[in-house]
């Protein structure tokens, strides 16, 4: 039979091989890494797949016209076949879908071809052009690093109980050499445990969101550009955050505020309006964010300040966050948005922009802004004390935290500068001509 099916019996089982190493492979915790190291799961796959189709259903026709038994060598090996194919053109799917793809016209080799490339897709962790910060939004998956600490920690006391122990009945030498490579295998196994169990961090640039798995799986990455008009598509279950877009980021144990800041940035940068513009800025701009009271008409209101160097705006609690992304985007999240969170993405704009957005904000809340030109930061103050601005009759007092002092230092040095250059002007005599 073998004979007259002229190879057709070793191109299936050739293919039983291959498609058996992939199927087990996708089936496995590392995959990405195998496949990415060894890509020749793929090919071989590939190299027989055109083939096979017309290899088995002429090998089955010949079975019913000679009336094989069903229970023989071949038959039982092409209905193997057929299983193991299906069962991983349903995984490369699964993968593919993952990854957003669509994937339901795609034939078996279409797919894997998709499934190489995007395998073969290396993520720089590196920045790339355009990209001028990256901003680490959290780290999740520390529970296995925990445990093999507290395993360390209850193996290092027991051995130290058995050197004492040694000590106390005379084995010197047993205490030390043995204690001392007992010592030594136990920090290089917990080393390698906990590089093992490295915890998962994710990273955002104006460009990209970096999922940094744990253990030694490759970095995965989402393009903010394919996060599209609709914004992220977000599914939180069981403490489980996932990103959807051109493919899928499953975030463990990423919830509470870590999950609704990166909400925000990531709404944030999914405009191509602030993506182009941050890439045009070095630096942040620098401003000094605290909890402040605003006098005005002899009433105070409680608020957050944004001290920057052109000026100060005043945002009443508790709609800062969402009024000031809704004045830079025109959007409004269900979730909690956070001030320092919107003005942490804003920071990278250009400083008028930003000075834009901020008034916007103020004028939608009913707070304040003042122009340096035209308030004072008082001298006769510590800044260690409050930060104290007034114009005119309206006061705006608060106390700026230790952290973001320095900050604040040098920005009030800059309006004292603004104050000196402005009275200068004022007091300045007319020039014959000059007009009024």
């Amino acid at each position: 039979m073998r004979r007259r099916l002229e190879g057709r019996v070793e191109l299936i089982e050739s293919a039983l091989r291959r498609y058996r190493r992939l199927d087990e492979t996708l089936d496995s915790r590392g995959w990405r890494r195998t496949l990415r190291e060894e890509p020749s799961l793929i090919q071989d796959v590939l190299e027989v797949e055109p083939r096979l189709l017309e290899a088995l259903e002429r090998t089955e026709r010949r079975g019913e016209q000679e009336g094989w038994p069903e229970g023989s060598t071949i038959p039982r090996t092409v209905g193997r076949v057929r299983e193991v194919r299906e069962q991983l053109e349903m995984r490369v799917r699964d993968v593919l879908l993952l990854r957003g793809q669509v994937t339901e016209s795609l034939s078996l080799e279409e797919k894997l071809r998709e499934l190489r490339e995007a395998c073969a897709h290396e993520v720089s962790l590196q920045r790339m052009p355009g990209e001028s910060f990256a901003l680490h939004m959290g780290s999740v998956a520390r529970t296995p690093q925990y445990l093999v600490s507290f395993g360390f920690v209850l193996a290092a006391l027991g051995l130290v109980v058995g050197i004492l122990w040694l000590l106390l009945i005379n084995e010197f030498g047993l205490a030390l050499v043995g204690g001392g490579l007992a010592m030594v295998g136990l920090l290089v196994v917990t080393v390698a445990m906990l590089r093992s169990q490295a915890p998962g961090a994710i990273w955002l640039t104006p460009k990209r969101l970096v999922w940094l798995a744990p253990g030694d799986e490759p970095a995965v990455e989402v393009r903010l550009d394919a996060l599209g008009e609709e914004g992220p598509r977000w599914e939180q279950t069981e403490g489980m955050l996932s990103l959807r877009a051109d493919q899928v980021i499953r975030l463990p144990r990423f919830d509470g505020e870590r999950a609704e800041r990166l909400r925000a940035m990531a709404d944030l940068f999914r405009d191509s309006r602030f993506r182009a513009q941050a890439a045009l800025v070095d630096r942040p701009v620098e401003l000094v964010t605290y909890p402040a009271l605003l006098r005005r008409k002899k009433t105070w209101s409680p608020g957050t300040a944004v001290l920057l160097s052109r000026g100060v705006f005043f945002l009443p609690d508790p709609d800062a966050g969402p009024a000031l992304l809704h004045a830079a985007t025109g959007r409004t999240l269900l979730s909690q948005v956070k001030l320092e969170w919107v003005l942490e993405g804003l920071r990278w704009q250009p400083e008028s922009e930003l000075d834009a957005y901020l008034l916007r904000a103020t004028v939608a809340t009913g707070g304040a802004a003042w122009s340096s030109r035209d308030a004072q930061v008082a001298q006769d103050i510590p800044l260690e004390q409050e930060l104290h601005i007034r114009r005119g009759e309206e006061v705006l007092v608060g106390r700026v935290e230790l952290s973001q002092r320095e900050s604040a230092h040098r920005l009030a040095q800059v309006w004292r500068e603004v104050a000196q250059v402005s009275a200068s002007s004022d007091d300045a005599p007319l020039k014959a001509g000059s007009g009024s």
